[in-house]
């Protein structure tokens, strides 16, 4: 009989996670590939599964949330998926903090950078802690870098299917969500101090998501009611 394996990519968020969801894990053949990890998801006997859901971070980049989350949603996993196998991908810290400033400029409301460092958990760049409790839970952890996959990402990818025991598929090496600029950044600022409107910036939000072709909106578009 073949063994039902569990591959469990959790993020983090902005660290080409995007890329693997669209470019790479569909278009490996013969496997249970899901972009969500819930008590829906369904493991299908004698396959290869493999879940992908950044989410499973604690919602890192929110300042809102606490790195109890993220321990919380791990032990969850194991609780669920005890044998599973897990992918992480880390960056420099510094580049991930700013990266992530610029998601929840987008995405919530455009603090300073500096406020928003301060509001944020700063266990949530705690990445060696991450991975230190991510293998006290799970005895198979795959380290990978953001930066790798920038500077190789044949490399990068080829990493990954070993580690599942895939062949890597054929695929567009391309960049799915790119970061909003510096001067975009100003922009949001400016129109969040003018109008003070969380509903505006939220309709703001929007319009940025469907201009740039953002994911969220696809997602929203492909829902089935």
């Amino acid at each position: 009989m073949t063994e039902t394996k569990v591959f469990i990519h959790v993020g983090l968020h902005k660290t080409g996670t995007t890329f693997l969801q669209n470019e790479i894990f569909p278009k490996i053949p013969n496997i249970n590939y899901q972009r969500h990890v819930d008590l829906t998801t369904r493991v299908v006997s004698g396959k290869v599964n493999l879940f992908s859901d950044e989410n499973l971070d604690g919602g890192s980049y929110r300042i809102f949330n606490t790195v109890q989350h993220r321990y919380n949603i791990m032990e969850n996993l194991h609780t669920l998926y005890p044998t599973a196998k897990i992918i992480i991908c880390i960056r420099d810290r510094d580049k991930w903090l700013q990266s992530a400033y610029k998601q929840y400029v987008v995405a919530y409301y455009s603090y300073s950078f500096r406020d928003y460092c301060k509001r944020l958990d700063p266990k949530f760049t705690d990445f060696d802690e991450y991975i230190e409790k991510l293998r006290y839970w799970f005895d198979d952890v795959y380290v990978c870098h953001y930066e790798d996959l920038v500077k190789n990402p044949k490399e990068f990818v080829n990493g990954i299917c070993d580690f599942i025991g895939v062949e890597t598929p054929e695929y567009e090496n391309k960049i799915i969500y790119k970061g909003i600029t510096d001067g975009q950044v100003k922009f949001i600022r400016l129109f969040d101090k003018i109008f003070k409107s969380k509903l505006l910036h939220f309709m703001l939000s929007i319009g940025i998501r469907v201009v740039r072709k953002d994911e969220t909106i696809k997602k929203w578009q492909s829902r089935k009611y």
